[in-house]
């Protein structure tokens, strides 16, 4: 499939959890569902199996915009651990300035 120069699709989404068991480490934490970097070797792309889009991978990028919020509440109850940032997407998305 060959990707468009076209803008990528940004959309800002409600998400229920944000913090989540990992066995990469005790806890992962992504902020964003989606990239727009496009990387063909993108270990990632696996991830629009739970997250079904219509654009390719690379070509969205899902922020969430409750991440705060969720967050705060999730550590209420979380046992402590380390978390892994952004295991399955970029933290510093090129068009989020």
């Amino acid at each position: 499939m060959t990707l468009v120069n076209t803008e990528p699709i940004v959309r800002e989404v409600v998400c229920k959890t944000i913090l989540n068991r990992s066995s990469i480490g005790d806890y992962s934490l992504n902020c964003y569902t989606g990239c727009t970097h496009r990387c063909v070797y993108c270990y990632a792309r696996f991830m629009q199996r739970f997250h079904p889009h219509d654009e390719p991978w690379g070509a969205f990028v899902d922020v969430k915009v409750n991440a705060v919020e969720t967050l705060k509440r999730q550590l209420r109850r979380a046992n402590p651990g380390e978390v892994f940032l952004s295991s399955a997407c970029d933290g510093w998305q090129a068009d989020r300035g």
